[in-house]
């Protein structure tokens, strides 16, 4: 074998080649033509494989597509073979599934779009340009009664909330007769509508209403003050007071805790309390005396009975100048006629100022509704009609006493003119002298007896 190989690399030399030249040169041309033939049919192939491979990657790609999704923790080139046969196929989705998904993409869009439409919401709000509920942002049930009274005012003067005066007005003209007026509830959804006009601002009707309505309304708004009528600070003292035997000691103490009440707490105690006496004085039709009205109302105005039925006993001694008047709302556009006399005009401007003292105050505090504005507009136009007409009044009343005085100097004038006629006539009398009466003679007539 080594000699053969030796032999086959001598003849494979450079040397041998030079030598035997013709030899050499068929054999390389033979193996040309062999390279060109294998060379031509290598192109053949190639471009057919070629064209073969797009195909392929093709439908490779295709099929790649329509696979199913693999979990991420698989490695394609380490699963088992059951796993590569139980290869999930693509499928379409559901509707069902399209709107779930949807669904979630719009619950999530809300929630990211939610703080951003509040503030656009409280900008436009600012400008204008859009409403904002006042019921809850500045509402009238459940805060503490100075704030209930400014949002909800009477206009006429009296400090308590507005809920409160229309509920009491109501009961003194439909309710004083009625059996159990403060034991029987209202329909709920009835009390709760109530609720959320009043904390709307809307104008209620209460006639609307049945008494039992009206009084569950008038107990909510009380149940749910922060703090009670009588305050935290002196109800202790109040019960105390009210445990005092001797009764001119026991009113005594109770007036002086009236007296330190807030100013409206003072206000409210003496309307509910001079209200309450008035269902005791009905009790024979109404059963309601002051023993029930505790029962009922004790736990409404957190104070126990035995203070309530005190407060009642001494409702005159208390509250002697307290006067219950039906409240009359401000003239709106849909009212009939101004006032006629200087008085009631004087008396309505306060109403309408009061009025527009509170509507400048919601606007301020940044919660303007188109309805609010139309008010204002209407409030401000009463105003100047109101006080046109009072200037106008007052004009002619100038004038009316003007003329009148006139009429007064002119026949005082008159009065003295002849007071001095008389008394220039008086003195002339007087001062003419007296003179003696002459006697009359006879004288003869002498002329015709010379003639003669």
């Amino acid at each position: 074998m080594k000699l053969s190989s030796s032999k086959k690399m001598e003849f494979e030399s450079p040397d041998v080649e030079k030598e035997f030249p013709g030899l050499y040169a068929s054999e390389s041309g033979r193996k040309s033509n062999e390279s060109d033939f294998s060379d031509d049919g290598h192109d053949r192939l190639s471009k057919k494989d070629l064209l073969m491979g797009k195909r392929k990657d093709k439908k490779d790609r295709g099929y790649a597509a329509l696979e199913g999704e693999s979990s991420p923790d698989e490695d394609p080139d380490i699963k088992s073979p059951s796993k590569s046969k139980k290869s999930k196929s693509f499928k379409f989705p559901s509707k069902k599934e399209k709107r779930e998904k949807n669904g979630k993409e719009c619950d999530k869009d809300r929630k990211k779009d939610k703080p951003r439409l509040k503030m656009k919401e409280r900008k436009k709000c600012k400008h204008g340009e859009e409403s904002v509920d006042v019921s809850e942002e500045l509402p009238i049930f459940g805060v503490p009664l100075q704030l209930a009274v400014d949002r909800s005012r009477c206009h006429d003067g009296v400090d308590i909330p507005l809920v409160v005066r229309d509920c009491i007005d109501y009961v003194q003209d439909h309710g004083l007769t009625m059996e159990n007026i403060y034991k029987l509830s209202g329909i709920k959804s009835k009390v709760q509508l109530l609720r959320r006009l009043y904390n709307q601002r809307e104008n209620v009707k209460l006639a609307d209403y049945e008494p039992p309505v009206v009084t569950s309304l008038f107990k909510q708004f009380l149940r749910e003050l922060p703090e009670p009528m009588l305050t935290s600070e002196l109800g202790p003292r109040f019960e105390e007071a009210a445990a005092v035997r001797t009764a001119e000691v026991r009113g005594a103490q109770l007036l002086s805790l009236v007296e330190q009440l807030p100013s409206c707490n003072r206000h409210l105690l003496s309307w509910v309390i001079v209200h309450l006496n008035h269902i005791t004085c009905h009790d024979t039709s109404n059963k309601m005396n002051t023993q029930n009205l505790a029962i009922s109302l004790s736990p409404v105005f957190q104070m126990s009975h035995r203070l309530l039925t005190t407060l009642l006993g001494h409702c005159q001694e208390l509250f002697p100048d307290v006067i219950i008047t039906k409240y009359v709302p401000p003239l709106s556009a849909g009212s009939p006629s101004l006032p006629d006399n200087p008085a009631g005009i004087s008396e309505e401007l306060k109403k309408q100022e009061s009025l527009l003292n509170q509507i400048h105050q919601e606007m301020n505090a940044g919660f303007v509704s188109k309805s609010r504005e139309e008010l204002l507009w209407e409030v401000q136009r009463i105003i100047t009609q109101l006080k046109r007409k009072l200037r106008s009044m007052q004009r002619a009343q100038d004038m009316n006493q003007t003329q009148h005085s006139l009429e007064e100097s002119h026949k005082s004038g008159e009065d003295e003119f002849h007071m001095d006629l008389t008394l220039q006539k008086a003195r002339s009398q007087d001062e003419q002298p007296c003179r003696e009466p002459t006697e009359e003679r006879w004288v003869p007539d002498t002329r015709t007896k010379n003639v003669e």
